[in-house]
């Protein structure tokens, strides 16, 4: 009896620990402020799906206020075009924009929203076999494909209507920044990556930026879309600042006035950074896999100069958020080539 007794204790402690929070809404600020991106050196499985060559193609790229971010879920505020606190996006048009179900699921495992312990869910966990295929809901182009803090191996799709839909967990990728994919195409396989105590995918529906309810999208238990023609509302999405990371606390959702103007990406991966400086971008970019942030450092001219005497412990990428500006125009401004060469004491210039 005693030992049936253990044996059940040790069940129950398991599936508790099994059944632990992994992503929770304050993960994308810290994957955001962390210069130490683990895992940069993973080898990723290319498709062969082609590439967008000008910044036209990118999907609802106006709407979006020309931001595209290739290595972050989400660095800028936006701000959500409610008309009367409403906003009505259709899914599927016909046969151009199809829906296909993310990936093969024994059961959701964890839902969207508050949690018992205080924190809250951005998105929908879904238990799956180990290296079960992961497909693009809908058609669109891949913006950020990359490791990701608790999120771990991590794609980010945005859609033609404006839709973007957050993948995480992935045990391979199989697509990067730039490349169109069709719905039902595969853009890497599930995995234990980041914070994931077994093996699931974490799945996010996300609007200029903010997440809401995946629930919302799709009928998991019929594996369709819930309704072709969606509402969304204010209070269904859940935004969260850019500088706070800490223990969450149900709030009014904050307007976006109350975040910072953040108008940089973060530093990107070292080994894709020995590269010469880039020359001043023309005013629209033409959008292709070697350069793919479209995002541009804010103009030096007109302004007194700004130095910043570098600390122990810094490097580039701390420094450009500290001053809202980007490792490539600091760079610039010092003629260096390196962003991994800087010693404590050294005076730089940042604007």
């Amino acid at each position: 009896m005693k030992k049936l007794y253990l044996l059940l204790l040790t069940f129950f402690t398991s599936s508790l620990m099994a059944q632990s929070l992994d992503v929770t809404a304050y993960s994308q600020n810290i994957a955001l402020k962390d210069p130490q991106r683990e895992g940069q050196e993973i080898q990723r499985q290319l498709a062969t799906y082609p590439y967008i060559s000008e910044s036209y193609e990118i999907p609802a790229y106006g709407l979006y206020q020309k931001y595209w971010d290739t290595l972050n879920i989400r660095s800028k505020i936006l701000d959500i075009p409610f008309s009367n606190d409403r906003l009505m996006l259709m899914l599927v048009q016909d046969a151009n924009n199809p829906f296909a179900m993310p990936c093969q699921f024994e059961k959701i495992r964890t839902t969207y929203g508050e949690t018992k312990n205080g924190s809250f869910h951005p998105g929908i966990d879904l238990k799956t076999e180990p290296q079960t295929l992961v497909k693009s809901c809908f058609d669109g182009v891949v913006r950020a494909a990359t490791y990701y803090g608790d999120y771990g191996l991590m794609v980010v799709v945005r859609h033609y209507n404006g839709l973007e839909t957050v993948y995480a967990h992935l045990d391979k990728l199989c697509v990067r920044p730039n490349q169109i994919v069709k719905a039902g195409q595969v853009i890497g396989q599930t995995g234990t990556t980041g914070n994931a105590k077994e093996c699931i995918l974490h799945l996010e529906t996300r609007f200029m930026n903010e997440h809401f309810d995946p629930e919302l999208v799709i009928d998991f238990e019929e594996e369709d879309v819930l309704q072709n023609n969606m509402a969304l509302m204010s209070r269904d999405f859940h935004i969260i600042p850019l500088e706070e990371v800490g223990n969450w606390k149900p709030a009014t959702p904050q307007p976006s006035s109350a975040a910072p103007a953040v108008t940089t990406t973060a530093q990107e991966p070292k080994q894709e950074k020995q590269q010469q400086p880039k020359a001043e971008e023309p005013k629209k970019e033409p959008v292709t896999p070697a350069a793919p942030e479209t995002v541009t450092a804010p103009s030096t001219q007109g302004s007194e100069p700004v130095y910043h005497t570098v600390k122990a412990g810094e490097n580039l990428y701390r420094i450009s958020v500290k001053y809202n500006t980007t490792v490539d125009n600091i760079l610039k401004l010092n003629n260096l080539k390196n962003a991994d060469k800087i010693v404590e004491g050294q005076k730089l210039r940042v604007k």
